[in-house]
């Protein structure tokens, strides 16, 4: 994620617009998950099984394009490490609690002590590497 991220960044700034960068990213990114799916010889969908497809499901794809446009505009201004390392404290507080809840059909894990020190450290780590 590190040279994604990177490499995004400086497409942006070539670019001079982070929606463009990220729109290429996504497009390449397509283009490649075509070819795979080709040589592997997948099948599409039944329209039945798409159908069937509860609509929050298909949000991944915008969160993701909201990601790495979020990248691309970050990494310049708070660089690689301060950016992955926001990112990985955020998305372990938002992992504790689908863990805690069981949201989205995963095993619960409830929320303890020790999770909770081991995302302080997290933050307190990012503070750090933003500092120094």
């Amino acid at each position: 994620m590190a040279v994604q991220g990177s490499i995004n960044s400086q497409l942006g700034g070539f670019l001079k617009s982070p929606f463009q960068a990220a729109f290429i990213n996504f497009f390449v990114g397509t283009l490649v998950l075509l070819a795979i799916n080709i040589m592997a010889k997948t099948e599409l969908p039944a329209r039945e099984s798409i159908r069937a497809i509860p609509l929050y499901l298909f949000i991944g794809g915008a969160m993701g394009a909201i990601y790495v446009s979020s990248a691309i505009i970050l990494i310049p201004k708070i660089g690689v490490a301060t950016m992955l390392g926001a990112s990985i404290g955020g998305q372990m507080i938002v992992a504790s609690i689908i863990d805690h809840y069981g949201m989205f059909n995963v095993s619960i894990h409830a929320i303890s002590p020790g999770r909770i020190f081991g995302i302080i450290l997290l933050i307190i780590g990012v503070v750090l590497i933003q500092r120094f």
